[in-house]
């Protein structure tokens, strides 16, 4: 019998920090039906995630398809109300998964409900909740050297409100998105063309433009994000970033 509830973690050599992910699930006070896709075929991780969490159901993959294709793998699967989809190096306390329930429940025209993500040491992550453009990603790649790039990288994330309340927001990130499983599904998940980043953009846009319900941030939702950031640090991530916004701007067009 399907869960209300089901997740999906992508591993692409994840390491030991996927079993602090899964442990998350199994304490939390709600069944979830968790699929893990292996983007790794070479790598033990998941044989090991399936000796120490009986019941998860791995779905194999030749090579590495890509975070997007990698999340679609599990449509055919999905029978659930609610779908997580969450990196393997996030963690949670155990009632949220089911806090999240409670308030998709109580608000039945919210798509996606996206929480406030937290670094290791507390402090928060303030990623975009706004629809993305040209000056805000200049804004993130410059913040250091003018105020006029941290005023735009603050609006971007919205860092320079005082959010207290859930609040309708333009972007989910997918490190941790809870979505309506019939939403994603209806939507086929993320567009494949997005190799790895700026599916979640994508997937945020698509909900809005065919009004298939909000966007809501709820900073009372918390997680926290081991962020290894490979988008700024490697110049490898640099190119599949940058790969990704232009073919974001191709298919929704440049603005400002």
């Amino acid at each position: 019998m399907a869960s209300i509830l089901s997740a999906c973690l992508v591993l692409y050599h994840c390491g030991d920090e996927l079993t602090h992910a899964l442990r998350c699930i199994q304490n939390a006070d709600v069944d979830v039906d968790v699929y893990l896709v292996d983007n790794t075929p070479d790598d033990p991780t998941a044989e090991k995630a399936e000796w120490l969490f009986p019941g998860v159901t791995v779905l194999p993959q030749k090579s590495n398809i890509g975070f997007g294709r990698a999340n679609n793998a599990v449509l055919p699967h999905l029978q659930s109300k609610y779908h997580l989809i969450m990196n393997p190096d996030v963690t949670f306390e155990p009632s949220l998964l089911n806090r999240m329930i409670m308030y998709m429940e109580a608000h039945p025209n919210i798509a996606i409900l996206t929480p406030r993500v937290l670094n290791e040491d507390g402090t928060e992550q303030y990623l975009p909740k706004k629809r993305i453009s040209v000056h805000y990603l200049l804004g993130g790649l410059f913040e250091n050297y003018s105020k006029l790039f941290r005023r735009w990288r603050a609006d971007f994330t919205m860092a320079d409100m005082d959010i207290r309340y859930p609040v309708p927001v333009e972007f989910a990130t997918g490190c941790f998105l809870f979505i309506r499983t019939e939403i994603f599904k209806k939507l086929e998940g993320f567009d494949p063309r997005f190799f790895l980043y700026q599916e979640d953009s994508d997937l945020s846009r698509r909900i809005l433009e065919e009004r298939l319900g909000s966007i809501v941030y709820h900073p009372e939702m918390c997680v926290t994000h081991r962020w290894a950031r490979e988008n700024t640090r490697t110049f490898k991530g640099r190119m599949r970033q940058i790969a990704s916004v232009f073919k974001y701007f191709f298919k929704w067009g440049i603005t400002w």
